[in-house]
């Protein structure tokens, strides 16, 4: 008799009850999961996208520093070749009394010098 005053129908209704609560909650959770999960990938999209553009960028970066680089050493080495010239023709050169003036030669190169060093400055 003792079973018999156990009110079954109510216990079982709980535990359904339960069942059911828990099953939801899981499935809840599931969803949530998988919002979670595409948004997270989203991100990572997002993020991989600007990566990309940045690594682009930086190549791009790259390459003109060192276009640039190539033309300094292009130039240093022209310019060398120019200066050796100049040595030479200074070297060479006869020394001016103190009243007279420079001769054509000299005028032409002080000139040419000048306008290269303009030119280099105007360059930059």
């Amino acid at each position: 008799m003792a079973l018999a005053a156990i009110p079954w129908r109510a216990i079982g209704a709980a535990a359904l009850g339960g069942c059911l609560f828990a099953a939801g909650w899981s499935a809840n959770g599931w969803r949530k999961d998988a919002e979670i999960a595409e948004l997270t990938a989203a991100r990572a999209q997002a993020d991989l996208t600007s990566a990309n553009l940045a690594l682009t960028d930086m190549k791009e970066a790259g390459a003109k520093i060192r276009q640039s680089a190539d033309d300094y050493l292009a130039i240093q080495s022209m310019l060398g070749v120019k200066m050796d010239a100049l040595r030479k023709d200074l070297k060479n050169a006869k020394p001016l009394p103190a009243d007279c003036r420079p001769d054509a030669q000299r005028v032409r190169n002080l000139s040419e010098a000048v306008d290269a060093a303009k030119q280099a400055a105007s360059a930059r």
